[in-house]
């Protein structure tokens, strides 16, 4: 019953004819939406797989050393922080509540050092968690994370065309 109110606060002064209108152009909407998610759900190309099945194996292997997912520095298993950058790399780190801050912490460092792969989710994702998690300090963040996102330009990784020519 309560999904119902605004549609019908929205629809109480019209005609029956318009409000058939205005349905059949939301089913039509949502027709449509839903063909052009189906569509490209179905010819969207599989994803090659980035390993075959021998290095599946090596990776499940118990003497395998992990690798930090952020900067590759190789760790143990039993730490919590990558020992080079920081990044939490623990099996539980989230889960505990001292490490669990840390964490935190890190993931909001990384949106004011701006050293991260700009997309409009991330950036979202950015303020939504910040908003989350200090709801009262979450504009003083934003604050941060907005004038570093604006000042700051990733460096541009050198290509091999652009590299120098070697004189003989």
């Amino acid at each position: 019953m309560m999904t119902m109110l605004p549609l019908v606060a929205v629809t109480t002064g019209l005609s029956r004819a318009e409000l058939l209108t205005v349905l059949a152009g939301i089913v039509g909407l949502l027709v449509i939406a839903g063909w052009y998610l189906l569509k490209k759900a179905i010819l969207t190309p599989p994803q090659p797989d980035p390993w075959d099945e021998t290095i599946a194996a090596e990776i499940e292997k118990p003497e395998a050393t992990p690798l930090c997912h952020h900067c590759l520095h190789p760790h143990s298993g039993a730490t919590d922080f990558c020992s080079d950058c920081g990044t939490p790399v623990g099996q539980y780190t989230n889960w505990l509540p001292f490490p669990q801050l840390f964490s935190i912490g890190h993931v909001l460092r990384t949106g004011t050092s701006g050293e991260f792969k700009r997309t409009p989710v991330t950036i979202l994702g950015f303020m939504l968690f910040s908003l989350a998690e200090y709801t009262l300090f979450a504009p003083i963040y934003w604050v941060i994370f907005l004038r570093k996102l604006s000042n700051q330009q990733l460096p541009k990784k050198p290509s091999l065309d652009s590299a120098p020519a070697q004189q003989p």
